[in-house]
């Protein structure tokens, strides 16, 4: 497993811990305004694909989507982007110290950047 997976989920356990709304469900998915997937499947090491997502008004929640499972599976969400990035990139991100998570100009779909802008609110929420 790739050095970074295990702080990547610690920083997503700690920014879903301030989240006090419920999270939604529809026929077992996720039901989100706003969800991001992370997939870093083009890595040596193994990773996850990580499921960012909307919860109320301001929180977050995530999960891990399983192998083989395809993310529209798993959530119903509105505005709904993910992209390729290795898990140091993802782990670069979530301590704020890039306001993506790959590198500049790497993006997948740089044109759903809103997507990233609303689940950056809330990660970061009064941290930054």
């Amino acid at each position: 497993m790739d050095p970074s997976v295990g702080p990547v989920e610690e920083l997503l356990d700690a920014a879903a811990s301030r989240t006090t709304g419920e999270v939604e469900r529809r026929a077992g998915r996720v039901v989100a305004s706003h969800a991001l997937w992370l997939c870093a499947c083009e890595t040596f090491d193994d990773a996850p694909t990580w499921l960012i997502y909307a919860v109320g008004d301001d929180g977050v929640g995530w999960q891990r989507v399983p192998e083989q499972v395809d993310v529209e599976d798993v959530v119903d969400a509105e505005h709904l982007t993910g992209c390729h990035p290795d898990p140091e990139g993802v782990l670069v991100w979530l301590r704020s110290e890039r306001p993506r998570p790959w590198r500049r100009g790497r993006g997948d779909f740089p044109e759903d950047s809103y997507v990233y802008d609303e689940l950056n609110r809330r990660i970061f929420r009064g941290e930054v």
